[in-house]
């Protein structure tokens, strides 16, 4: 795969499992994708939640993408930041109006938004299962 059919990949596949680390154990659930671009891979959390005082502590993660229809995975490892942008959160917001109730009640300071950069990724499919892994700098 090339940087660019990654990033189509994922776009395509927006929930993944999200792996993090607490206390030398192992933490995965499934996260929806916000946007995924050459400038990086964004999705948010909420602030009360365990994903984001996890991430607090220790910001590497790897992240996995399914598509069941090309029975195939992509594997994104490296670390997250927060990003605080008000217009972004915004965004998220007008883009996932569940949250809006939420954020009209608690402010925008409840909503995080992460962001992974220079992200290494991996595919896997059962015909490469066995070769060595490549690695797509993202």
């Amino acid at each position: 795969m090339t940087r660019q059919e990654v990033f189509e990949f994922i776009r395509k596949n927006p929930v993944f499992g999200l792996a993090t680390a607490d206390d030398n154990k192992p933490h995965v659930r499934m996260m929806m994708l916000y946007r995924a671009d050459e400038n990086g891979i964004i999705f948010n959390t909420g602030e009360n939640k365990d994903v984001h005082r996890q991430l607090s502590a220790n910001p590497q993660v790897e992240m996995c993408f399914y598509s069941a229809e090309e029975r195939r995975q992509v594997r994104i490892e490296s670390t997250v930041e927060v990003l605080e942008d008000l217009e972004l959160k915004k965004q998220v917001v007008k883009d996932y109006p569940f949250l809006k109730e939420w954020v009209d009640r608690e402010g925008y300071d409840v909503l995080i938004v992460y962001c992974l950069k220079n992200g290494r990724a991996t595919a896997w499919t059962m015909e490469t299962n066995f070769k060595p892994k490549e690695y797509i700098q993202l």
